[in-house]
Protein backbone atom coordinates (compact mmCIF):
# COMPACT_ATOMS: atom_id res chain seq x y z
CA UNK A 1 0.00 0.00 0.00
CA UNK A 2 1.55 3.57 -1.13
CA UNK A 3 0.58 6.98 0.74
CA UNK A 4 1.79 8.91 -1.96
CA UNK A 5 2.18 12.84 -1.07
CA UNK A 6 1.64 11.77 2.60
CA UNK A 7 3.58 14.53 5.61
CA UNK A 8 4.02 12.94 8.51
CA UNK A 9 4.43 15.43 11.21
CA UNK A 10 5.11 13.38 14.65
CA UNK A 11 6.71 15.03 17.99
CA UNK A 12 8.74 12.49 19.62
CA UNK A 13 9.64 13.02 23.14
CA UNK A 14 12.04 9.88 23.17
CA UNK A 15 16.06 8.86 22.62
CA UNK A 16 16.79 9.23 19.49
CA UNK A 17 19.26 6.29 18.90
CA UNK A 18 20.05 5.01 15.01
CA UNK A 19 23.05 3.00 14.27
CA UNK A 20 24.71 1.90 11.11
CA UNK A 21 27.86 0.02 10.98
CA UNK A 22 30.95 1.20 9.14
CA UNK A 23 34.50 2.34 8.97
CA UNK A 24 36.48 4.57 8.02
CA UNK A 25 39.34 4.91 5.55
CA UNK A 26 41.56 7.28 3.56
CA UNK A 27 41.88 7.81 0.09
CA UNK A 28 44.19 6.23 -1.94
CA UNK A 29 46.82 8.50 -4.09
CA UNK A 30 46.76 7.98 -8.01
CA UNK A 31 50.28 6.00 -7.28
CA UNK A 32 48.78 4.28 -4.82
CA UNK A 33 45.63 3.20 -6.99
CA UNK A 34 47.64 2.40 -9.77
CA UNK A 35 49.50 -0.45 -7.86
CA UNK A 36 46.57 -1.61 -5.91
CA UNK A 37 44.39 -1.99 -8.61
CA UNK A 38 47.19 -4.27 -10.27
CA UNK A 39 47.02 -6.34 -7.63
CA UNK A 40 43.64 -6.52 -7.50
CA UNK A 41 43.73 -8.78 -10.74
CA UNK A 42 45.56 -11.24 -8.77
CA UNK A 43 43.59 -12.22 -5.21
CA UNK A 44 44.99 -15.42 -4.28
CA UNK A 45 47.76 -14.36 -2.56
CA UNK A 46 47.32 -13.48 1.07
CA UNK A 47 45.63 -9.62 1.00
CA UNK A 48 47.19 -6.55 3.23
CA UNK A 49 45.74 -3.75 4.65
CA UNK A 50 46.32 -1.53 1.77
CA UNK A 51 44.84 -3.17 -0.65
CA UNK A 52 41.78 -4.24 2.19
CA UNK A 53 41.32 -0.39 2.73
CA UNK A 54 41.72 0.03 -1.22
CA UNK A 55 39.06 -2.69 -2.52
CA UNK A 56 36.60 -1.73 0.32
CA UNK A 57 36.71 1.76 -0.94
CA UNK A 58 36.56 0.77 -4.90
CA UNK A 59 34.04 -2.52 -4.26
CA UNK A 60 30.52 -0.36 -4.23
CA UNK A 61 28.92 -1.82 -7.56
CA UNK A 62 29.89 -5.21 -6.10
CA UNK A 63 28.19 -4.88 -2.54
CA UNK A 64 24.53 -5.18 -2.97
CA UNK A 65 23.59 -5.19 0.51
CA UNK A 66 24.94 -4.65 4.09
CA UNK A 67 25.40 -7.26 6.95
CA UNK A 68 25.11 -7.33 10.47
CA UNK A 69 28.56 -6.92 12.32
CA UNK A 70 28.48 -10.57 13.33
CA UNK A 71 28.21 -12.01 9.51
CA UNK A 72 31.07 -9.38 8.85
CA UNK A 73 32.95 -11.30 11.70
CA UNK A 74 32.11 -15.04 10.62
CA UNK A 75 33.63 -13.76 6.99
CA UNK A 76 36.47 -11.96 8.24
CA UNK A 77 37.41 -15.00 10.19
CA UNK A 78 37.42 -17.33 7.71
CA UNK A 79 39.10 -14.71 5.77
CA UNK A 80 41.91 -15.09 8.28
CA UNK A 81 42.32 -18.66 9.11
CA UNK A 82 42.30 -19.49 5.28
CA UNK A 83 45.19 -17.20 4.90
CA UNK A 84 43.55 -14.73 2.32
CA UNK A 85 43.98 -11.54 4.42
CA UNK A 86 46.61 -10.59 6.61
CA UNK A 87 46.30 -9.80 10.61
CA UNK A 88 46.43 -6.77 9.98
CA UNK A 89 43.88 -6.37 7.56
CA UNK A 90 41.64 -8.66 9.59
CA UNK A 91 42.00 -6.28 12.91
CA UNK A 92 41.20 -3.04 11.05
CA UNK A 93 38.32 -4.82 9.05
CA UNK A 94 37.13 -5.42 12.55
CA UNK A 95 37.49 -2.06 13.96
CA UNK A 96 36.13 -0.18 11.25
CA UNK A 97 33.24 -2.31 9.70
CA UNK A 98 34.55 -3.88 6.79
CA UNK A 99 34.41 -7.86 5.49
CA UNK A 100 36.17 -9.33 2.51
CA UNK A 101 33.58 -11.04 -0.23
CA UNK A 102 35.13 -13.98 -0.79
CA UNK A 103 34.56 -16.15 -3.62
CA UNK A 104 33.60 -19.77 -4.34
CA UNK A 105 37.57 -20.44 -5.25
CA UNK A 106 38.71 -18.88 -2.06
CA UNK A 107 39.48 -15.48 -3.57
CA UNK A 108 38.58 -11.91 -2.31
CA UNK A 109 36.33 -10.86 -4.76
CA UNK A 110 35.39 -7.59 -2.85
CA UNK A 111 35.63 -5.46 0.44
CA UNK A 112 32.53 -4.16 1.56
CA UNK A 113 30.79 -2.62 4.79
CA UNK A 114 28.37 -3.68 7.54
CA UNK A 115 25.53 -2.15 8.16
CA UNK A 116 22.63 -1.75 11.56
CA UNK A 117 20.43 -0.09 13.87
CA UNK A 118 20.37 -0.09 17.92
CA UNK A 119 17.77 -2.68 18.70
CA UNK A 120 15.27 -0.03 20.42
CA UNK A 121 15.34 2.46 17.93
CA UNK A 122 12.43 3.73 16.97
CA UNK A 123 11.39 3.09 13.46
CA UNK A 124 8.52 4.37 11.68
CA UNK A 125 6.21 1.43 9.97
CA UNK A 126 2.41 1.10 8.87
CA UNK A 127 0.41 -1.22 11.12
CA UNK A 128 -2.55 -3.02 10.39
CA UNK A 129 -4.68 -0.56 9.97
CA UNK A 130 -2.79 1.76 7.55
CA UNK A 131 -1.50 3.70 10.01
CA UNK A 132 1.57 5.23 11.07
CA UNK A 133 3.20 3.19 14.07
CA UNK A 134 6.71 3.25 15.41
CA UNK A 135 8.22 0.22 16.58
CA UNK A 136 11.62 -0.70 18.09
CA UNK A 137 14.26 -2.39 15.50
CA UNK A 138 14.17 -5.39 17.27
CA UNK A 139 10.42 -6.25 17.03
CA UNK A 140 10.81 -5.64 12.81
CA UNK A 141 10.58 -8.72 10.79
CA UNK A 142 10.75 -8.80 6.98
CA UNK A 143 7.01 -9.14 6.65
CA UNK A 144 6.77 -5.25 8.79
CA UNK A 145 6.06 -2.25 6.06
CA UNK A 146 8.75 1.01 6.19
CA UNK A 147 8.00 4.35 5.76
CA UNK A 148 10.33 6.06 2.98
CA UNK A 149 10.54 9.33 0.88
CA UNK A 150 8.59 9.70 -2.13
CA UNK A 151 9.58 11.09 -5.63
CA UNK A 152 7.07 14.35 -4.88
CA UNK A 153 9.14 14.76 -1.17
CA UNK A 154 11.22 18.11 -0.58
CA UNK A 155 13.71 18.79 2.23
CA UNK A 156 10.53 21.85 3.55
CA UNK A 157 8.00 19.42 3.08
CA UNK A 158 8.95 15.63 3.54
CA UNK A 159 6.51 13.06 1.90
CA UNK A 160 5.98 9.29 2.19
CA UNK A 161 5.24 6.29 0.65
CA UNK A 162 5.28 2.94 2.93
CA UNK A 163 7.86 0.13 1.21
CA UNK A 164 8.39 -3.25 1.52
CA UNK A 165 11.45 -4.36 3.28
CA UNK A 166 14.19 -6.02 0.79
CA UNK A 167 16.92 -7.03 3.03
CA UNK A 168 17.24 -7.69 6.93
CA UNK A 169 20.38 -7.99 9.06
CA UNK A 170 20.74 -8.92 12.96
CA UNK A 171 24.07 -8.92 14.71
CA UNK A 172 26.71 -7.88 17.67
CA UNK A 173 28.38 -4.69 17.49
CA UNK A 174 32.00 -4.05 18.57
CA UNK A 175 33.33 -0.54 17.10
CA UNK A 176 32.11 2.80 19.48
CA UNK A 177 29.43 4.55 17.92
CA UNK A 178 29.20 8.19 16.98
CA UNK A 179 26.56 9.72 20.08
CA UNK A 180 24.99 13.14 18.35
CA UNK A 181 23.41 15.24 21.24
CA UNK A 182 20.88 17.23 19.19
CA UNK A 183 19.13 20.45 20.42
CA UNK A 184 15.75 18.84 20.61
CA UNK A 185 16.23 16.73 23.28
CA UNK A 186 17.30 13.57 21.32
CA UNK A 187 20.40 11.24 21.10
CA UNK A 188 21.23 9.79 17.65
CA UNK A 189 23.44 6.90 18.07
CA UNK A 190 25.40 5.41 14.75
CA UNK A 191 28.21 3.74 13.70
CA UNK A 192 30.83 5.71 11.18
CA UNK A 193 29.11 4.54 7.92
CA UNK A 194 25.57 5.20 8.24
CA UNK A 195 24.03 7.85 5.90
CA UNK A 196 23.14 10.67 7.65
CA UNK A 197 20.26 13.29 5.85
CA UNK A 198 21.21 17.11 6.17
CA UNK A 199 19.39 19.75 6.35
CA UNK A 200 21.08 20.83 2.63
CA UNK A 201 20.04 17.79 0.86
CA UNK A 202 22.65 15.74 0.96
CA UNK A 203 23.25 12.62 2.60
CA UNK A 204 26.59 12.19 4.16
CA UNK A 205 28.63 9.43 6.06
CA UNK A 206 28.32 9.84 10.12
CA UNK A 207 31.82 10.19 10.44
CA UNK A 208 32.34 13.17 8.44
CA UNK A 209 30.07 15.29 11.14
CA UNK A 210 30.78 17.07 14.11
CA UNK A 211 29.02 19.42 16.88
CA UNK A 212 26.75 22.02 14.60
CA UNK A 213 25.48 19.82 11.74
CA UNK A 214 22.24 20.13 11.02
CA UNK A 215 19.71 16.80 10.67
CA UNK A 216 16.09 16.65 9.03
CA UNK A 217 12.98 16.12 11.06
CA UNK A 218 9.81 14.76 9.83
CA UNK A 219 7.85 17.91 9.06
CA UNK A 220 10.71 19.67 7.81
CA UNK A 221 12.60 21.35 10.95
CA UNK A 222 15.98 21.56 11.10
CA UNK A 223 17.45 19.24 14.21
CA UNK A 224 21.06 20.48 15.25
CA UNK A 225 24.07 18.80 16.60
CA UNK A 226 24.52 19.92 19.68
CA UNK A 227 27.55 17.54 20.79
CA UNK A 228 29.57 14.75 19.95
CA UNK A 229 30.80 11.74 21.75
CA UNK A 230 31.36 7.97 21.25
CA UNK A 231 29.94 4.86 23.29
CA UNK A 232 29.96 1.26 22.61
CA UNK A 233 26.59 -1.62 22.96
CA UNK A 234 26.33 -4.68 24.21
CA UNK A 235 22.85 -5.21 22.37
CA UNK A 236 22.43 -6.80 19.23
CA UNK A 237 22.08 -4.34 16.30
CA UNK A 238 19.92 -4.52 13.01
CA UNK A 239 19.52 -2.87 9.54
CA UNK A 240 17.00 -3.23 7.20
CA UNK A 241 17.06 -2.24 3.04
CA UNK A 242 13.54 -1.10 1.63
CA UNK A 243 12.37 -2.25 -2.02
CA UNK A 244 12.82 1.90 -3.97
CA UNK A 245 14.04 2.47 -7.49
CA UNK A 246 15.40 5.90 -6.19
CA UNK A 247 18.04 7.21 -4.05
CA UNK A 248 15.48 9.17 -1.68
CA UNK A 249 13.31 6.03 -1.82
CA UNK A 250 16.18 5.05 1.08
CA UNK A 251 15.61 7.46 3.50
CA UNK A 252 13.61 6.23 6.14
CA UNK A 253 12.53 7.38 9.66
CA UNK A 254 14.32 6.74 12.99
CA UNK A 255 12.91 8.23 15.99
CA UNK A 256 11.97 11.83 14.24
CA UNK A 257 14.95 12.21 12.00
CA UNK A 258 15.58 11.19 8.10
CA UNK A 259 18.35 8.68 8.16
CA UNK A 260 19.57 6.17 5.19
CA UNK A 261 18.92 2.39 5.64
CA UNK A 262 21.80 0.19 4.82
CA UNK A 263 21.43 0.74 0.87
CA UNK A 264 23.46 3.78 1.67
CA UNK A 265 26.15 1.81 2.86
CA UNK A 266 26.92 -0.09 -0.28
CA UNK A 267 25.54 0.52 -3.44
CA UNK A 268 24.35 4.22 -3.49
CA UNK A 269 27.89 4.68 -1.67
CA UNK A 270 28.96 7.19 -4.75
CA UNK A 271 25.78 8.85 -4.13
CA UNK A 272 26.96 9.97 -0.78
CA UNK A 273 27.94 13.86 -0.25
CA UNK A 274 25.44 14.57 -3.53
CA UNK A 275 21.98 16.26 -3.38
CA UNK A 276 19.68 13.19 -2.45
CA UNK A 277 16.50 15.50 -1.66
CA UNK A 278 15.57 18.99 -3.24
CA UNK A 279 14.70 22.41 -1.43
Amino acid sequence: MKNSGFTLTVWLGMTLSALGCGGVAAAPSETESAGLAEQSTSLTEVMGLDQFKYLGLTSIERCARAISAEECKIELDYGLEQNLITREAYDWGLVNGYYPVIGRRDTVDAVCKCGCFEANTLILTQDKLGAPAWIAAKDITKETTLFSLNEQATLSQPTFDTKPILAFTKGEEHPALYVFELDNGHTLKVTQNHGMLLSDGRVVEARTLEAGAEFVALDGATVRVKNLRFEHTKEDVYNFEVESQISAGHIIAAEGVLVGDMAWQNQLGRELGSIAVRR
